[in-house]
C-alpha cells in the first residue's frame, strides 16, 4: 500500500466506498468513512464531477458516481464472454439467503474481495469491500488456487510463509495441496473460522477464458448455518456458477 500514489489510492477508494453504500453522499460522510482530510476530500470529489464520473445533487450537495462508472468495465463482461454480471449473480444469492455474498480475485499472495453484498440476517458478519486475505487459508482463495497445478500452489504456500508478518502462522504447503484437492473432489471450497472466528465460507471458482482471471464466488456466515444448510447452499452456488460460465461458440 506505501508503494501506491497516493491521489490514485484514493480516487479508487472513493469509488469503492460508493459501491459498498449504493447510494449518495454528502462529503462529510465520504471524508470520515475514509480517514481523509476535509480539504482534500471536497477537491477530489469536485474534481471528478468536473471530470464527470460524479454528479452532485443540487439540493442536498451529496454526490454520487454517474453512468460513466458503470461504463468503464462493461466491456470486461461482454468480452470475458459472460452471460451474465457477476454483480447480478451476488444480489440473487444474497436474496436467497440473507447472507453475506463474496466475489473475489487474486492479489500477489492474497484473495482480494473486489466486490461484497453485506449480510442482512440478524446473525452476521461485516466485510469491507476491497480487503484482502491469504490465498491459502480461505475458501475463496483456495478456490481461485484450484486452477493451479500441485506445484505451483506448493510454491505459493512456501512464499506466503517466506512474506508473512511476523506472529502470523506458518502454512503447511503439503496441507494446502490437499485441501484444495479435496475441494476440486468435491466441487466446493469450505473454511471454517480460519480467518474469522465463528465464521464460516463456502466457495466455488468462476473461470474466465484468455488472459482473464479467475474469480470466485462464496457465501459467508456463521459456522453453524453454513453446516445445516451447506447443501442447499452448494446447490444455489453451482446453480448460479453454471449460469455465469463464459458463453461458446455455435
Amino acid at each position: 500500500m506505501n508503494q501506491t500514489v497516493k491521489s490514485a489510492r484514493r480516487v479508487l477508494e472513493v469509488l469503492e466506498f460508493f459501491a459498498e453504500r449504493q447510494r449518495p453522499a454528502t462529503v462529510e460522510e465520504i471524508r470520515q468513512a475514509l480517514d481523509y482530510p476535509q480539504s482534500s476530500t471536497s477537491v477530489l470529489l469536485h474534481s471528478l464531477t468536473a471530470l464527470g464520473y460524479l454528479s452532485q445533487e443540487t439540493g442536498t450537495r451529496r454526490f454520487q458516481p454517474t453512468i460513466r462508472i458503470a461504463l468503464l468495465g462493461a466491456w470486461l463482461i461482454e468480452d470475458a464472454g459472460r452471460t451474465q454480471n457477476p454483480s447480478t449473480m451476488m444480489r440473487r444469492l444474497s436474496a436467497a439467503t440473507g447472507d453475506m455474498i463474496l466475489l473475489g480475485t487474486q492479489q500477489g499472495m492474497n484473495a482480494v474481495y473486489v466486490k461484497i453484498e453485506q449480510a442482512t440476517n440478524p446473525i452476521r458478519f461485516h466485510m469491507k469491500q476491497g480487503a484482502c486475505r491469504p490465498l491459502c487459508t480461505t475458501a475463496i482463495g483456495r478456490a481461485l488456487l484450484s486452477g493451479k497445478s500441485d506445484t505451483e500452489i506448493g510454491a505459493i504456500a512456501r512464499r506466503a510463509n517466506a512474506e508473512r508478518e511476523a506472529g502470523d502462522p506458518l502454512v503447511s504447503p503439503t496441507e494446502v495441496i490437499e485441501a484444495v484437492r479435496q475441494g476440486r473432489t468435491q466441487g466446493y471450497f469450505l473454511t471454517k473460522g480460519m480467518v474469522t472466528p465463528g465464521a464460516a465460507v463456502i466457495a466455488m471458482c468462476l473461470d474466465g477464458p484468455g488472459d482473464h482471471p479467475p474469480l470466485a464466488v462464496g457465501i459467508g456466515a456463521p459456522i453453524d448455518r453454513i453446516e445445516r444448510e451447506l447443501s442447499h447452499f452448494v446447490e444455489l452456488l453451482r446453480k448460479e456458477v453454471e449460469q455465469a460460465a463464459p458463453r461458446t461458440a455455435g
